[in-house]
């Protein structure tokens, strides 16, 4: 349900310390996604002009200004572009103590399988040029030298002998236009890994937060509360649930229709209002010609996070470090993105089942053990307050344990209707680190919309998701209901576990 009467904070007032990390990365993801939604479907861009005029009354000649390091693209051709969110308050320059503790980098490729996105870590160790103190984490560069030493640094950084690193356009964000996209998009149905608490206020900016695990719909003030809870997550894992807000919104019914025709012009206009961009972006039309002629060619794209560091990144003495092997590997992933087709998933690593020759119960696949103990006492709890079969796992990860000893019972209202629902989540007792069992009613949540891959095992058809080459979900439909197994945000569990806990859900007795 859309919330009819938001309660906004105004764009004059300076943020809340607290809000500005988790808000600015998700706003900075909102605003790619934007700049090219503007654009699609126009025929022959006939629009353009009035989508052109929307951006620009919106930022009321706000910009970055001329900045030499970018390079400019041609039209439809890829394009990547970085997007920079500061700590400082609203109208406050560069230099002043502010530092970016956002940038997201986005790769808009018409020959590539999906839209990319890297964020990169605020406390990376880097190279600042010309700085003063040259070795300092990436966010100083902005404290230092405002966009244009940060997008020095950030070419640098990714840079490879004869292989410069290009960035097309640049984007600032302000973070204070979050609630209204969110509500202009309209509500997000999101599969909420882990319950998110925290119930001490105060002036250093934390805010008090309830939401609670299981998929269900969340707007307004839930949706901000689920993006900016920072208490007991990695930057990594922030991200990542970030990036999946999004891309859970944006695939949603009411986005689609907000993101249409009719739409695209308010988009321009929010987007241009809540922003800052290099001066070609805002003022020269032969650049907002090119990205919307890329734009037709990604409309339909997916949206694919790759994990700067290629899940190598360490800490050393307070700084986050990533090899240049590691950074590679990653600027791989970010210009070749791959996602699973039916014919690639199924040469995944798990061996197809003997006919003849059945497992011993006693045979427990690598890295999982038995859950079935503590899933028989919950099922016997929460059964008898539920109307539809409650199954529960056999297996789960060796080092993983149950958050609670029962599991979460509630209804996902869905217009007049109202779905019986519960949610079993399990700790790999590291910070951020939960994968969960939901089981619900409703036949055909947004969630389960086009599984990538269809599988047989123990008579039951398993349908896969997947993010990138990573398991994001794994479902079965029964007769009254249906389960999913949901991963890790940053997909902790490989292809075999997944399958092996969902394989193993049953009924008590079962």
């Amino acid at each position: 349900m859309i919330d009819a009467n938001p309660t906004s904070q105004s764009s004059e007032d300076p943020p809340r310390p607290g809000r500005r990390m988790s808000l600015r990365a998700l706003l900075a993801t909102f605003v790619i996604v934007l700049m090219s939604a503007v654009a699609v479907g126009t025929v022959g861009l006939l629009q353009l002009d009035e989508l052109q005029d929307a951006f620009a009354d919106g930022a009321q000649g706000r910009s970055l200004g001329d900045l030499p390091e970018i390079t400019p693209s041609e039209a439809g051709k890829p394009q990547t572009i970085m997007v920079l969110g500061t700590d400082g308050r609203l109208g406050a320059d560069a230099g002043s103590g502010q530092r970016s503790d956002t940038i997201i980098l986005a790769r808009l490729d018409a020959n590539a399988q999906a839209i990319t996105l890297m964020s990169i870590p605020r406390d990376l160790k880097v190279t600042i040029p010309g700085a003063a103190l040259p070795i300092d984490k990436i966010n100083a560069a902005y404290s230092t030298g405002g966009a244009r030493l940060t997008l020095k640094t950030v070419k640098e950084l990714l840079s490879r002998p004869n292989e410069p690193f290009r960035i097309n356009h640049v984007i600032e964000v302000n973070f204070t236009g979050f609630r209204e996209m969110v509500d202009y998009l309209g509500c997000a149905y999101i599969d909420v890994d882990r319950h998110y608490f925290n119930d001490v206020g105060g002036p250093g900016g934390y805010a008090t937060i309830d939401v609670k695990e299981g998929y269900q719909q969340i707007c307004g003030t839930k949706a901000l509360d689920y993006v900016r809870y920072r208490h007991t997550d990695s930057d990594l894992v922030r991200s990542a649930r970030q990036q999946d807000f999004v891309r859970q919104l944006l695939r949603g019914p009411e986005a689609r229709k907000r993101i249409g025709f009719s739409g695209r012009e308010q988009l321009a206009r929010i987007a241009g209002r809540y922003t800052t961009t290099d001066k070609a972006l805002l003022e020269d039309k032969t650049a907002l010609v090119s990205l919307a002629t890329l734009a037709l060619g990604v409309a339909d794209k997916p949206i694919q996070q790759v994990t700067f560091g290629d899940g190598r990144i360490y800490d050393e003495d307070g700084y986050l470090v990533a090899s240049r092997d590691a950074i590679d590997a990653t600027l791989d992933k970010f210009f070749n993105p791959t996602t699973v087709t039916e014919e690639t998933a199924k040469v995944k690593p798990e061996k197809p089942d003997k006919p003849k020759k059945k497992r011993p119960s006693t045979d427990i696949p690598s890295g999982l053990t038995s859950f079935e103990t503590t899933g028989e006492q919950m099922a016997i709890v929460a059964a008898r307050r539920l109307q539809f079969p409650f199954y529960y796992p056999k297996l789960g990860a060796a080092l993983g344990s149950y958050v609670s000893t029962e599991p979460r019972r509630y209804t996902i209202p869905v217009g007049d209707e109202e779905y019986q629902s519960y949610r079993l989540v399990v700790s790999l007792g590291v910070a951020g680190e939960y994968y969960g069992i939901q089981g619900t009613t409703w036949r055909n949540p947004p969630i389960l919309g086009g599984p990538h891959d269809t599988i047989e095992r123990d008579g039951r058809k398993l349908d896969v998701y997947y993010d990138g080459k990573d398991v994001r979900l794994v479902a079965w439909r029964s007769e009254r209901g249906v389960y999913w197994i949901s991963n890790t945000l940053t997909r902790d569990l490989d292809y075999s576990r997944m399958l092996a806990i969902a394989r193993s859900l049953t009924r008590i007795g079962g």
